[in-house]
């Protein structure tokens, strides 16, 4: 059997104990105009979709099937409206209009 060997690494106290050994904050730093004047956009209300809003109207080509599993995990499946790529074809292995 290997005997195992450890190093003595002070370093390694040194990093948690900071009050003993880690010097004093600085000042810190100054803020500028630009940072405090703001960028000037338009920071509202979002206008994008909701996951949960869609999952409930159910038009999302998506489909809940409930949780899975001992996690409790969601679970679901697509349709083809659910792609957004180029010839997006059903889960049956059927696709559109060729």
């Amino acid at each position: 059997m290997d005997s195992t060997h450890t190093q003595e690494n002070p370093s390694a106290h040194r990093s948690f104990h900071p009050e003993k050994y880690a010097p004093k904050p600085g000042p810190g730093r100054t803020v500028s105009k630009e940072e405090t004047k703001g960028t000037g956009a338009n920071t509202g209300e979002s206008s994008g979709r909701r996951g949960e809003d869609l999952a409930k109207k159910g038009d999302d080509g998506m489909h809940d099937l409930g949780p899975k599993g001992r996690s409790g995990r969601p679970s679901g499946t697509r349709d083809a409206s659910a792609v957004t790529g180029v010839d997006p074809q059903d889960a049956s292995g059927e696709s559109g209009s060729h």
